[in-house]
Protein backbone atom coordinates (compact mmCIF):
# COMPACT_ATOMS: atom_id res chain seq x y z
CA UNK A 1 0.00 0.00 0.00
CA UNK A 2 1.37 2.97 -1.42
CA UNK A 3 1.91 6.13 1.73
CA UNK A 4 -0.97 8.07 0.28
CA UNK A 5 -3.11 5.35 0.43
CA UNK A 6 -2.21 4.37 3.79
CA UNK A 7 -3.06 8.11 4.78
CA UNK A 8 -6.62 8.33 3.09
CA UNK A 9 -7.05 4.77 5.13
CA UNK A 10 -6.36 6.42 8.43
CA UNK A 11 -8.76 9.39 7.25
CA UNK A 12 -11.18 7.14 6.58
CA UNK A 13 -10.88 5.10 10.18
CA UNK A 14 -11.22 8.60 12.27
CA UNK A 15 -13.79 9.29 10.76
CA UNK A 16 -15.66 6.53 10.81
CA UNK A 17 -14.55 6.22 14.69
CA UNK A 18 -15.59 10.01 15.52
CA UNK A 19 -18.52 10.07 13.23
CA UNK A 20 -17.60 13.41 11.67
CA UNK A 21 -16.81 14.04 8.16
CA UNK A 22 -13.84 12.98 6.22
CA UNK A 23 -12.35 16.63 5.90
CA UNK A 24 -12.39 17.41 9.58
CA UNK A 25 -11.39 13.84 10.29
CA UNK A 26 -8.05 14.63 8.20
CA UNK A 27 -7.71 18.34 9.62
CA UNK A 28 -7.58 16.62 12.76
CA UNK A 29 -4.72 13.97 11.54
CA UNK A 30 -2.99 17.07 9.79
CA UNK A 31 -2.69 18.41 13.27
CA UNK A 32 -1.57 16.28 15.39
CA UNK A 33 1.16 15.37 12.66
CA UNK A 34 2.39 19.13 12.90
CA UNK A 35 1.53 19.52 9.35
CA UNK A 36 1.83 22.86 8.46
CA UNK A 37 0.11 23.41 5.27
CA UNK A 38 -3.52 24.38 6.97
CA UNK A 39 -2.01 27.24 8.86
CA UNK A 40 -0.71 28.21 4.92
CA UNK A 41 -4.19 28.32 3.60
CA UNK A 42 -4.81 31.50 5.35
CA UNK A 43 -3.31 33.60 2.76
CA UNK A 44 -5.33 32.48 0.06
CA UNK A 45 -7.72 34.66 1.76
CA UNK A 46 -8.11 38.37 1.77
CA UNK A 47 -9.44 39.85 5.43
CA UNK A 48 -11.85 42.62 4.76
CA UNK A 49 -12.21 45.36 6.78
CA UNK A 50 -15.68 45.83 9.29
CA UNK A 51 -18.76 46.58 7.62
CA UNK A 52 -19.39 50.40 8.70
CA UNK A 53 -22.30 49.88 10.80
CA UNK A 54 -20.41 47.33 12.70
CA UNK A 55 -18.22 50.53 14.10
CA UNK A 56 -20.87 52.19 15.64
CA UNK A 57 -21.52 52.86 19.31
CA UNK A 58 -24.23 50.64 19.74
CA UNK A 59 -22.03 47.25 18.51
CA UNK A 60 -19.05 48.36 20.69
CA UNK A 61 -20.42 46.72 24.08
CA UNK A 62 -21.03 43.64 22.36
CA UNK A 63 -17.27 43.56 20.69
CA UNK A 64 -16.03 44.39 23.47
CA UNK A 65 -17.77 41.98 25.66
CA UNK A 66 -17.21 39.20 23.68
CA UNK A 67 -13.50 39.59 22.80
CA UNK A 68 -13.11 40.19 26.67
CA UNK A 69 -14.55 36.31 26.95
CA UNK A 70 -13.61 34.28 24.22
CA UNK A 71 -10.51 36.42 22.80
CA UNK A 72 -9.60 37.85 19.66
CA UNK A 73 -12.52 37.57 16.90
CA UNK A 74 -13.38 37.37 13.34
CA UNK A 75 -16.71 37.37 10.88
CA UNK A 76 -17.48 35.58 8.13
CA UNK A 77 -19.98 34.55 5.63
CA UNK A 78 -20.43 31.64 3.30
CA UNK A 79 -22.43 32.20 0.39
CA UNK A 80 -25.46 30.51 0.04
CA UNK A 81 -26.32 28.42 -2.76
CA UNK A 82 -25.74 24.43 -3.53
CA UNK A 83 -24.60 22.41 -0.57
CA UNK A 84 -24.48 25.46 1.98
CA UNK A 85 -25.55 23.40 4.80
CA UNK A 86 -23.02 20.77 4.30
CA UNK A 87 -20.11 23.73 3.93
CA UNK A 88 -21.54 25.45 7.09
CA UNK A 89 -21.65 22.35 9.11
CA UNK A 90 -17.67 22.04 8.33
CA UNK A 91 -16.92 25.50 9.33
CA UNK A 92 -18.92 25.32 12.41
CA UNK A 93 -17.00 21.38 13.15
CA UNK A 94 -13.82 23.33 13.42
CA UNK A 95 -15.01 26.16 15.98
CA UNK A 96 -16.74 23.30 17.87
CA UNK A 97 -19.99 24.85 17.19
CA UNK A 98 -22.43 22.28 15.65
CA UNK A 99 -25.75 22.64 17.02
CA UNK A 100 -25.94 19.10 17.87
CA UNK A 101 -23.63 19.99 20.47
CA UNK A 102 -25.03 20.48 24.43
CA UNK A 103 -25.32 24.78 24.34
CA UNK A 104 -23.37 24.88 27.58
CA UNK A 105 -20.06 23.51 25.27
CA UNK A 106 -20.81 24.65 21.92
CA UNK A 107 -18.33 26.65 20.68
CA UNK A 108 -18.54 30.51 19.55
CA UNK A 109 -20.95 31.05 16.52
CA UNK A 110 -22.98 34.61 16.68
CA UNK A 111 -24.76 35.65 14.17
CA UNK A 112 -24.37 39.40 13.15
CA UNK A 113 -26.99 40.35 10.97
CA UNK A 114 -28.39 37.90 8.52
CA UNK A 115 -25.30 37.06 6.50
CA UNK A 116 -22.00 37.16 8.86
CA UNK A 117 -21.59 34.60 11.99
CA UNK A 118 -18.49 35.70 14.49
CA UNK A 119 -16.30 33.26 16.17
CA UNK A 120 -12.70 33.01 17.75
CA UNK A 121 -10.21 34.14 15.63
CA UNK A 122 -7.97 30.84 16.17
CA UNK A 123 -10.54 28.69 14.19
CA UNK A 124 -9.58 30.94 10.57
CA UNK A 125 -6.90 28.84 9.82
CA UNK A 126 -8.87 25.92 10.14
CA UNK A 127 -12.27 27.02 8.42
CA UNK A 128 -10.05 28.24 5.52
CA UNK A 129 -8.31 24.66 5.01
CA UNK A 130 -11.09 22.50 5.08
CA UNK A 131 -13.16 25.09 3.11
CA UNK A 132 -10.41 25.24 0.57
CA UNK A 133 -10.09 21.20 0.51
CA UNK A 134 -13.18 20.73 -0.46
CA UNK A 135 -13.09 23.45 -3.82
CA UNK A 136 -15.43 25.80 -1.79
CA UNK A 137 -13.05 28.50 -0.35
CA UNK A 138 -14.33 31.26 -2.90
CA UNK A 139 -17.32 31.22 -1.13
CA UNK A 140 -15.91 32.10 2.15
CA UNK A 141 -15.67 36.23 2.86
CA UNK A 142 -13.71 36.58 5.73
CA UNK A 143 -13.48 40.42 7.43
CA UNK A 144 -12.35 41.75 10.71
CA UNK A 145 -14.08 42.46 13.89
CA UNK A 146 -13.52 46.55 15.39
CA UNK A 147 -11.39 47.01 18.68
CA UNK A 148 -13.97 48.23 20.44
CA UNK A 149 -12.11 48.02 23.53
CA UNK A 150 -10.33 50.98 22.09
CA UNK A 151 -12.88 52.76 19.97
CA UNK A 152 -13.21 57.38 20.04
CA UNK A 153 -16.88 57.31 20.59
CA UNK A 154 -17.77 59.80 23.28
CA UNK A 155 -20.09 57.46 25.01
CA UNK A 156 -17.80 54.49 24.53
CA UNK A 157 -15.19 56.27 26.46
CA UNK A 158 -17.82 57.35 29.10
CA UNK A 159 -19.38 54.25 29.45
CA UNK A 160 -14.80 53.07 29.83
CA UNK A 161 -14.78 55.33 32.30
CA UNK A 162 -12.03 57.08 29.82
CA UNK A 163 -11.76 61.15 29.26
CA UNK A 164 -13.78 62.31 26.57
CA UNK A 165 -12.53 62.28 23.32
CA UNK A 166 -12.37 65.39 20.76
CA UNK A 167 -15.05 65.16 18.38
CA UNK A 168 -15.50 67.02 15.33
CA UNK A 169 -18.39 69.24 16.99
CA UNK A 170 -16.00 70.30 19.72
CA UNK A 171 -13.00 72.77 20.09
CA UNK A 172 -14.02 75.17 16.68
CA UNK A 173 -11.15 77.55 16.37
CA UNK A 174 -11.73 81.38 17.82
CA UNK A 175 -14.87 82.57 17.41
CA UNK A 176 -13.46 85.89 16.43
CA UNK A 177 -11.61 84.40 13.88
CA UNK A 178 -14.58 83.11 12.08
CA UNK A 179 -16.57 85.88 12.32
CA UNK A 180 -14.04 88.12 10.95
CA UNK A 181 -13.83 85.57 8.05
CA UNK A 182 -17.85 85.89 7.61
CA UNK A 183 -18.51 82.33 7.77
CA UNK A 184 -19.18 80.38 11.45
CA UNK A 185 -18.66 76.52 11.00
CA UNK A 186 -22.22 74.94 12.19
CA UNK A 187 -21.86 71.88 14.87
CA UNK A 188 -20.47 69.46 12.52
CA UNK A 189 -21.75 66.22 10.87
CA UNK A 190 -21.21 62.26 11.44
CA UNK A 191 -19.00 60.35 9.12
CA UNK A 192 -21.77 58.25 8.23
CA UNK A 193 -24.14 61.42 7.62
CA UNK A 194 -21.13 62.84 5.06
CA UNK A 195 -20.50 59.57 3.22
CA UNK A 196 -24.44 59.38 3.12
CA UNK A 197 -24.38 62.76 1.01
CA UNK A 198 -21.93 62.23 -1.20
CA UNK A 199 -22.44 58.50 -2.70
CA UNK A 200 -19.44 58.84 -4.60
CA UNK A 201 -16.75 59.61 -1.45
CA UNK A 202 -14.33 57.17 -0.71
CA UNK A 203 -10.50 56.73 0.46
CA UNK A 204 -9.30 57.72 -2.86
CA UNK A 205 -11.40 60.90 -2.95
CA UNK A 206 -14.06 61.54 -5.20
CA UNK A 207 -15.00 58.72 -7.82
CA UNK A 208 -12.07 56.59 -9.31
CA UNK A 209 -8.65 56.51 -9.85
CA UNK A 210 -8.92 55.83 -13.71
CA UNK A 211 -12.43 53.98 -15.15
CA UNK A 212 -10.54 53.26 -18.96
CA UNK A 213 -11.18 49.81 -19.44
CA UNK A 214 -13.04 48.70 -16.63
CA UNK A 215 -16.67 47.45 -16.36
CA UNK A 216 -19.70 48.74 -14.87
CA UNK A 217 -19.28 45.48 -12.23
CA UNK A 218 -15.59 46.23 -11.54
CA UNK A 219 -15.78 50.38 -10.95
CA UNK A 220 -18.95 49.62 -8.62
CA UNK A 221 -16.54 46.69 -6.46
CA UNK A 222 -13.57 49.49 -6.64
CA UNK A 223 -15.88 52.41 -5.12
CA UNK A 224 -17.64 49.82 -2.46
CA UNK A 225 -13.81 48.93 -1.16
CA UNK A 226 -12.84 52.35 -1.34
CA UNK A 227 -15.96 53.45 0.79
CA UNK A 228 -15.42 50.37 3.45
CA UNK A 229 -12.05 51.61 3.86
CA UNK A 230 -13.18 54.90 4.34
CA UNK A 231 -15.63 53.83 7.01
CA UNK A 232 -13.36 51.84 8.59
CA UNK A 233 -11.41 55.01 9.51
CA UNK A 234 -14.29 56.78 11.52
CA UNK A 235 -11.54 57.75 14.42
CA UNK A 236 -8.96 59.58 12.48
CA UNK A 237 -11.62 61.61 10.08
CA UNK A 238 -12.87 62.97 13.29
CA UNK A 239 -9.49 63.58 14.59
CA UNK A 240 -8.31 65.89 11.29
CA UNK A 241 -11.63 67.36 11.51
CA UNK A 242 -10.80 68.65 15.24
CA UNK A 243 -7.89 69.51 14.07
CA UNK A 244 -9.00 71.54 11.20
CA UNK A 245 -11.28 73.59 13.28
CA UNK A 246 -8.93 74.50 15.73
CA UNK A 247 -6.20 75.82 13.24
CA UNK A 248 -7.73 76.56 9.93
CA UNK A 249 -10.63 78.96 9.66
CA UNK A 250 -13.40 78.77 7.17
CA UNK A 251 -14.17 81.43 4.44
CA UNK A 252 -16.95 81.75 2.13
CA UNK A 253 -15.60 80.64 -1.37
CA UNK A 254 -14.03 77.44 -2.00
CA UNK A 255 -10.62 77.93 -3.58
CA UNK A 256 -8.07 75.71 -2.21
CA UNK A 257 -8.20 71.76 -3.35
CA UNK A 258 -8.62 69.13 -1.13
CA UNK A 259 -5.17 67.79 -1.86
CA UNK A 260 -3.35 70.61 -0.94
CA UNK A 261 -4.96 70.73 2.22
CA UNK A 262 -4.02 67.05 2.98
CA UNK A 263 -0.30 67.65 2.53
CA UNK A 264 -0.69 70.84 4.72
CA UNK A 265 -1.91 68.76 7.56
CA UNK A 266 0.50 65.42 6.73
CA UNK A 267 3.03 67.97 7.17
CA UNK A 268 2.04 69.85 10.42
CA UNK A 269 0.89 66.58 12.09
CA UNK A 270 3.16 64.05 10.68
CA UNK A 271 0.43 61.48 9.93
CA UNK A 272 -0.21 60.59 6.22
CA UNK A 273 -3.75 60.58 5.53
CA UNK A 274 -5.40 59.74 2.57
CA UNK A 275 -6.96 61.97 0.08
CA UNK A 276 -10.58 60.88 0.89
CA UNK A 277 -10.17 60.32 4.59
CA UNK A 278 -9.01 64.41 4.24
CA UNK A 279 -12.16 65.57 2.48
CA UNK A 280 -14.03 63.79 4.27
CA UNK A 281 -12.81 65.48 7.42
CA UNK A 282 -13.63 68.73 5.73
CA UNK A 283 -16.95 67.79 5.30
CA UNK A 284 -17.38 66.32 8.32
CA UNK A 285 -16.52 70.00 10.02
CA UNK A 286 -18.41 71.69 7.88
CA UNK A 287 -16.04 73.70 5.64
CA UNK A 288 -17.82 75.52 2.48
CA UNK A 289 -17.16 73.17 -0.20
CA UNK A 290 -16.98 73.39 -4.48
CA UNK A 291 -17.16 70.05 -6.35
CA UNK A 292 -15.13 70.31 -9.72
CA UNK A 293 -14.08 67.62 -12.29
CA UNK A 294 -11.59 65.03 -10.53
CA UNK A 295 -11.48 63.61 -7.67
CA UNK A 296 -10.15 66.79 -5.43
CA UNK A 297 -13.02 69.43 -4.21
CA UNK A 298 -12.35 72.97 -3.50
CA UNK A 299 -12.86 74.00 0.10
CA UNK A 300 -13.50 77.09 1.49
CA UNK A 301 -10.43 77.65 3.48
CA UNK A 302 -8.29 80.43 5.03
CA UNK A 303 -5.10 80.68 2.65
CA UNK A 304 -3.10 82.56 5.30
CA UNK A 305 -3.49 79.92 7.76
CA UNK A 306 -2.65 77.32 5.49
CA UNK A 307 0.14 79.25 4.39
CA UNK A 308 1.29 79.85 8.23
CA UNK A 309 1.00 76.41 8.99
CA UNK A 310 2.57 74.94 6.21
CA UNK A 311 6.07 77.54 6.75
CA UNK A 312 6.26 77.38 10.07
CA UNK A 313 10.02 76.07 11.11
CA UNK A 314 8.86 72.76 12.66
CA UNK A 315 6.20 73.81 15.31
CA UNK A 316 4.08 71.49 17.05
CA UNK A 317 0.44 70.51 16.33
CA UNK A 318 -2.51 69.30 17.64
CA UNK A 319 -1.94 65.88 16.59
CA UNK A 320 1.73 65.92 17.92
CA UNK A 321 3.55 66.48 14.13
CA UNK A 322 6.11 69.05 13.00
CA UNK A 323 5.40 72.04 10.05
CA UNK A 324 6.68 71.69 6.69
CA UNK A 325 6.24 73.81 3.78
CA UNK A 326 3.05 74.47 1.84
CA UNK A 327 2.61 73.21 -1.58
CA UNK A 328 0.35 75.71 -3.86
CA UNK A 329 -1.63 73.39 -5.84
CA UNK A 330 -3.03 70.15 -6.39
CA UNK A 331 -3.43 68.23 -9.61
CA UNK A 332 -2.31 64.92 -8.95
CA UNK A 333 -3.80 62.20 -6.25
CA UNK A 334 -2.10 59.47 -4.58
Amino acid sequence: MTKNRRRKATIRTRQVALGVPYMVARRQINEAAGDSSAGQTIAKVKILSPLPDWTRPKFCRMWADTASQHGPLIALTISRGDQWWQLDDLAREVAGALQEQPAESRGLWIHVGRRYVVTKRIHLDGIVAVLDAVGALSRLTVRSVPDAAHCEHASCRKRRGEPTALRAVGAVRSASDQRASGVVLGPGLSLVEVMAQHPRLNSFGIGLFDTRGKTAEQCTAELADGREKLAGRESAVLEIAAWLRENVAPIKTPTVGSYTVKHVVEGATGDYMTNGELIAAALVAGYPVGFVPGPNPLFGMSARDLTRIGTAPRSRSRLGGWGSTVTAHDDLND
